[in-house]
């Protein structure tokens, strides 16, 4: 699924979308995104969203992502269990919607709070 996907190369949803063989980049048009029948989670993350959208606080900084997850905890413990399943966490990144993005590379999770009522809060470095 990442062969053909470079550390530090840019692409778009729609790239991302043919590359990986989907009818269109709706069906990875999530934050979030676990593709069928693979070990993979995505995430695609926006420092500075669109003022319309869910405004979560999320920062990459000295190779470290904090994050907050989707309000529908949609994942969260299938990240939380990696490090016991195999699972891998792959980041996409970009400070500024409506740019492409840049692919990060595998995260490891660092630490995690669970928040019933709000998005759960995330710390990853990057592998």
């Amino acid at each position: 699924m990442f062969d053909k996907i470079s550390i530090g190369a840019s692409y778009s949803r729609p790239d991302l979308a043919d590359i990986w063989g989907y009818a269109s980049f709706h069906a990875i048009a999530r934050g979030v995104v676990t593709p069928t029948g693979t070990n993979k989670i995505i995430l695609f993350v926006t420092e500075e969203k669109q003022s319309d959208h869910e405004q979560y606080e999320d920062r990459m900084d000295n190779g470290r992502l904090s994050w907050e997850g989707p309000t529908d905890h949609f994942a969260e413990q299938r990240m939380v269990n990696t490090a016991n399943t195999g699972d891998e966490i792959h980041l996409f990144h970009r400070f500024r919607h409506h740019s492409d993005f840049v692919y990060i590379g595998q995260l490891e999770l660092l630490s995690y709070a669970a928040h019933a009522n709000n998005p759960s809060s995330f710390t990853f470095k990057i592998r």
